[in-house]
């Protein structure tokens, strides 16, 4: 099951949330550990965000525009 676009922005921004409070965690407790960790989470949310930026191309690339959608074929035309 595919993810929609706005359900990713979500996960990238809670991903970036995690990231930063591990990074200022980290090093206020001047913890290498957690230092480590917070680049590990941010480099997840690099490769989110690159899988958010290809379902947002995908989604709107699926839209399809059909100018005779906005058409009435039962309705007269002016040049008939």
């Amino acid at each position: 099951m595919r993810a929609n676009a706005n359900t990713l922005r979500l996960y990238l921004i809670v991903v970036l949330v995690v990231a930063a409070v591990l990074s200022v965690v980290g090093n206020k407790s001047h913890s290498p550990f957690l230092g480590w960790l917070s680049f590990a989470v941010f480099l997840g949310a690099v490769l989110l965000y690159f899988t958010w930026r290809r379902t947002t191309l995908r989604e709107r690339r699926a839209r399809v525009f059909d100018r005779e959608a906005k058409t009435d074929e039962t309705g007269t035309r002016t040049d008939q």
